[in-house]
Formats: structure tokens, C-alpha cells, sequence
């Protein structure tokens, strides 16, 4: 079934030089072909039981991030592979494409400059991307994913060089971390679904951001994995929830998995991946 589906997967000229690179990079740090598809086996096959236990109960599994944070986050070898698997998705599923290059006429349209936060880089995808943009001075990365903050900054000591000397990677909490610094574009890619109340999230990153930055945001809507943990069942509640925390919607696109429809992805609570920019 799954052989079916990669056969309909289109690469542009664009996409092919980019996902070898991405191969040669991991090869090059001594993670094998077989690795990467042990990787990417580990996510799909994740991804599918979540997705029949939510088709049966009609929610995801866990809904407290004590349940996933030892079993995921903390756990080196799992998180490593899950993160690697994440990065191989960006290229071969439907909404990962589409939402990565968004992300990229993004970064290339905008006029943001100054400094540049990413809660939660994960495989470092949109913060390499960023950081090869030249827009912005500084670059915060923060996770609480020891795994994921050190993919985060391999990927760009490797792919970016003497630009790293204008990074910062910490492992830290991102509600609890003292920041001395506020941000002119904050990125949180499919981070929100992650924590047991992304409302207070939005309003801890409306306080970091500067009068006019703003903050790029993806949200998965009925998208159940090993480690999200809070529901969003439609975009209304995406909606109310930015309404809740006093910010504007300047841009918002859907992505629908498998290139359903809006409506027919909502009928069947197949996943669906909603970007936004947020401003103050």
C-alpha cells in the first residue's frame, strides 16, 4: 500500500538535489541506508498504530506530557531516529512537502530581519533554512530535546559553516527559560499539538516578540503521533485559540494529507497540517 503511494510522489529538480543532500549528509555522519530506512520505517509504522487507535477512540492516546516525555524526548535512541525519520517525511509525504516549501517562500518573502527564534527545531529543517536566508542576525534555537537540539546543530555546522557563529543552541524549557532578548520572527513548527495547553504557549511567545515581528506557526489538525498529545479537531479552534491570545492572522494555508480536500479531510478527521503568521 505504502509502495503505491511513494510511486505518486513527484520530485522537482529542486527537491531531488535536496533530498540527496540530505541522504549524503547522514551517510557522511555515519548513519546508514538501512538506518534511514529504519528511521523512516519507525515514524510511518508509529504514525499508522496512533492513527488506528485515533480512528477507534476518537482521540489521541496520551494527553499529558509526562506520559511521552521519557519514552520520546528523553529517550536518545528513539527521539534520534524519530527526528531523522521526520526529516525523510519532509520529502516523501504530500503535506510535509507542500508545508516545507511554504516555509521556504516564506522565509524568502519576508522582510523580517534582527533576530530569529525556533521553539522546538527538531531535525533542523526550518532553521537551516532560515539561517541560509542571511535575513537575520541572530539565531536562537531552543528545545527540551537534548537528541533534538544537537541534530539541530550538526545539521548546521555541516550545511552552513562559519554561519553557526551566529547561532545559539540550548536545551532548555521553554516556558522556563529567562530570555534577554525579544525576536522578530519566532517559528514553531508543529510544536503546539506537543504541549498540554498551547494556548499559554502563544501567549509566552506574543511576550518575545518584538512590536512588528512575527511568529510562523504549522498545526496539525487531527494528525495523531506517538507524542502529540493535545487535539485540534478543526481550524476554528485554531482560530479561537489566536483570538484567546490577543494576536492576528496575517497569513493561514491548509495542507491536507493524502491531497484530500478541505472538506473531505475534515469528514474523515484525516490529518491536516495548518500553517499561520501571527502578528501582535
Amino acid at each position: 500500500m505504502h509502495l503505491k503511494y511513494l510511486n505518486k510522489v513527484v520530485f522537482s529538480k529542486e527537491d531531488e538535489i535536496e533530498f540527496n543532500n540530505l541522504i549524503t549528509y547522514y551517510l557522511q555522519n555515519n548513519i546508514s541506508l538501512n538506518e534511514l530506512c529504519e528511521c523512516y520505517l519507525t515514524i510511518l509504522n508509529d504514525t499508522l498504530e496512533e492513527t488506528k487507535f485515533f480512528i477507534e477512540y476518537g482521540h489521541y492516546r496520551y494527553n499529558k506530557f509526562d506520559e511521552v516525555k521519557n519514552k520520546i524526548y528523553f529517550n536518545e535512541k528513539y527521539m534520534k531516529k524519530y527526528m531523522i525519520g521526520l526529516a525523510l517525511s519532509s520529502y516523501i509525504w504530500i503535506a510535509h512537502i507542500k508545508v516545507r516549501k511554504y516555509f521556504q517562500n516564506y522565509i524568502n518573502s519576508t522582510n523580517l530581519n534582527g533576530n530569529y527564534f525556533e521553539i522546538g527545531p527538531g531535525h533542523g529543517e526550518f532553521f537551516v533554512r532560515a539561517l541560509k536566508s542571511l535575513k537575520f542576525q541572530y539565531y536562537l534555537g531552543l528545545d527540551l530535546s537534548p537528541t533534538s537540539c544537537e541534530l539541530t546543530k550538526n545539521m548546521v555546522e555541516n550545511q552552513v559553516n562559519d554561519l553557526i557563529k551566529k547561532c545559539e543552541f540550548l536545551c532548555k524549557d521553554f516556558f522556563q527559560f529567562d530570555f534577554n532578548k525579544k525576536a522578530d520572527l519566532i517559528v514553531i513548527g508543529e510544536v503546539l499539538e506537543h504541549v498540554e495547553n498551547p494556548l499559554v504557549f502563544l501567549q509566552r511567545s506574543k511576550e518575545l516578540l518584538n512590536e512588528n515581528g512575527e511568529i510562523f506557526a504549522t498545526i496539525p489538525i487531527n494528525a495523531p503521533a506517538i507524542d502529540h498529545i493535545y487535539l485540534f479537531s478543526h481550524y476554528d479552534e485554531v482560530f479561537d485559540m489566536v483570538k484567546k491570545a490577543d494576536l492576528k492572522i496575517k497569513h493561514y494555508e491548509y495542507f491536507m494529507a493524502n491531497d484530500y480536500s478541505l472538506e473531505k479531510a475534515l469528514k474523515f478527521k484525516n490529518a491536516i497540517t495548518m500553517a499561520v503568521v501571527l502578528t501582535k
